[in-house]
């Protein structure tokens, strides 16, 4: 790429980090296709460990589209809890989602729901059981890998006593812990025995600094991510970068990668530049924000990451809004979580970004232009589909669009964390 095209070059539609070539909002939706919800299961290292799968649609649809969102691919090495019935399991139904790591959840009180867990455990599946009583079928637990419970099911005194008794008599059984809205109610389910756990408490803020320092090189990858993205000319990139040593050999480290193929070292911010391309320039840069600064908790910063990428590639993908007010959208859904991520007040975070008024006003809370579609990604990541859908439809989203959309944006975020995973 010549140095008057690299100037000249804008971010193509929807082809940012990980390097897509079409936006699949624009593709012709499967009209059998179900809207699928993941819910994140964090575990003891605040590692984001797997997803509980769920869509509202008929058992035989969610998991045919399980299956065609290649969720046994990702149980290759996560965890995908995946909930079915005995009827499910006996029709053969689940066998398409058989994996490693996939683990079918059982409602405890169904009926013939030990027929099902003796028919998944011959065929070498983990089982997982929805509730777990101290006085419910004991051969079911024993059976169980994990035991998912609700933390708002119980008082906190009975549930504290519910997991010493679990395991007390079955020792070999995981808890899975849904409903936990703080990071203090985690601590506390940690001190409990629980193993992983399920709810909003990772993307708030634990503890709060309004005097905390705001690392550098993260300020100066959103400012540069703001240049890409309004056009701007590659002098005044480089005068930014170069502002911050950190910044500079993170970009020559990114341009001397080896799958860039250069013969020669690339020295320089510009020959850098023009060998990155604005697209990989923007996906190393969208990355560093959440990876740079020596965080003390990385295994937390990554499942940040993932979140906040795969809700920013669909907030840009979910319309047909102008060009521009997509790349704002992807912006919004990037920093919606820099605050959780830094634990620092957003108005200080906006108030040391350039940033559009737009974009200001959603992220401090107000209502705007980009609030609704926040709002809409925000109910979805928590299993509220009719109200937002609801937003869709009043935004104008073709809602049909949506499964292919989500389903998109999350195998996005995969390939993007998958490609800059060395960096």
């Amino acid at each position: 790429m010549g140095f008057l095209s690299f100037l000249k070059s804008k971010p193509e539609p929807g082809a940012t980090p990980a390097g897509d070539a079409s936006r699949t909002a624009a593709a012709a939706p499967d009209q059998s296709a179900a809207l699928i919800t993941r819910a994140e299961i964090i575990d003891k290292r605040q590692r984001l460990a797997g997803y509980r799968f769920a869509a509202v649609a008929p058992e035989s649809l969610l998991l045919e589209a399980l299956a065609v969102a290649q969720v046994p691919e990702l149980a290759q090495e996560r965890i995908a809890l995946v909930p079915v019935s005995a009827a499910a399991v006996a029709a053969g139904l689940h066998l398409p989602l058989l994996a490693p790591h996939t683990v079918f959840l059982l409602d405890h009180d169904a009926a013939d729901a030990a027929d099902a867990a003796a028919a998944l455990r011959a065929a070498g599946s983990q089982i997982a059981v929805r509730g777990a009583p101290l006085n419910g079928d004991a051969a079911l637990l024993a059976s169980a890998h994990l035991a998912l419970l609700s933390l708002s099911d119980h008082p906190l005194t009975e549930f504290q006593a519910l997991c010493k008794q679990l395991h007390l008599h079955h020792p070999n059984l995981k808890l899975v812990v849904d409903g936990v809205d703080t990071w203090d109610e985690q601590r506390m389910l940690l001190s409990w025995g629980a193993s992983y756990f399920m709810g909003p408490f990772l993307t708030t803020t634990d503890h709060v600094d309004p005097d905390a320092r705001i690392d550098q090189s993260r300020m100066t990858s959103i400012e540069l991510l703001n240049l890409l993205r309004t056009d701007a000319e590659l002098p005044a990139m480089i005068e930014v970068a170069k502002r911050d040593p950190g910044m500079t050999f993170q970009v020559l480290q990114w341009a001397n990668a080896p799958a860039n193929g250069q013969a020669t070292k690339v020295t320089s911010l510009q020959q850098a530049f023009m060998v990155l391309g604005r697209n990989q320039l923007y996906r190393g840069l969208t990355v560093s924000m959440f990876r740079l600064g020596g965080g003390a908790n990385k295994e937390r910063d990554e499942s940040l990451l993932e979140i906040a990428l795969t809700r920013a590639r669909f907030l840009e993908t979910c319309s047909t809004l102008p060009q521009a007010r997509r790349d704002e959208l992807f912006l919004v859904g990037l920093l919606s979580l820099f605050d959780v991520l830094l634990g620092v007040p957003m108005d200080k975070l906006v108030g040391k970004m350039h940033l559009s008024d737009d974009i200001r006003d959603v992220l401090l809370g107000r209502e705007g232009v980009y609030s609704p579609y926040l709002t809409m990604v925000l109910l979805l990541q928590r299993d509220k589909v009719a109200p937002a859908l609801e937003i869709a439809a009043q935004q104008g989203i073709d809602v049909d669009c949506l499964p292919q959309v989500g389903q998109a944006a999350f195998e996005w975020a995969q390939g993007a964390l998958r490609h800059t995973g060395a960096e």
